[in-house]
């Protein structure tokens, strides 16, 4: 086993060159969104070399460049350090703007194995409900859906993430007294 002082020097001597190649490697992106990138490929690319470095085998240079193009790899499909998410989860995807989606309409939202009964109730119900709402509040609503974050709609619909966070509990309220009559 290699002390960690061992293993934090031997990574931070090639830092500079890793954010490099991390920024190369996200040049598509803009500025603040591949700062975030190479962040997370650095803390990547840490993790993985703290591992090999408790088996004895965070000596070796060039096992570090396979470590930091496996992480840009594993940054490039979504994973983070502390994600919660699948990494090629497409909500979480489309988030960082790496999947787009085709228009959906509400149908989409139903599987086949979902009873008929079922179907046909949120075929109409959903809609009804939804003709309820402003035609601002109605754009909303399914921005939110499907599913825009906060901060994206917010900046859609130039309010603050807090007041669509407040419109997201009243849809929620909205919808849950519709059913209820």
């Amino acid at each position: 086993m290699i002390s960690v002082a061992a293993v934090q020097n031997s990574f931070v001597r090639y830092l500079a060159w890793m954010e490099k190649t991390a920024r190369l490697a996200f040049r598509n992106l803009d500025a603040e969104k591949r700062a975030e990138e190479v962040s997370n490929v650095i803390a990547l690319a840490w993790k993985a070399w703290v591992r090999l470095g408790e088996r004895g085998r965070a000596d070796n240079p060039l096992l570090l460049k396979s470590v930091l193009y496996y992480s840009i790899r594993q940054s490039k499909v979504g994973r983070t350090v502390c994600s919660a998410a699948k990494p090629r989860d497409p909500l979480a995807l489309r988030v960082y703007g790496k999947v787009k989606f085709d228009p959906w309409n509400l149908a989409d939202f139903v599987g086949k194995e979902t009873p008929i009964p079922e179907q046909v109730s949120f075929r109409v119900d959903v809609p009804a409900f939804l003709a309820t709402l402003s035609p601002r509040q109605r754009q909303m609503a399914l921005d939110l859906a499907e599913g825009g974050t906060t901060s994206a709609v917010a900046k859609k619909y130039d309010l603050s993430p807090g007041r669509i966070s407040q419109f997201r509990r009243e849809f929620k309220v909205l919808f849950d007294s519709y059913f209820s009559q």
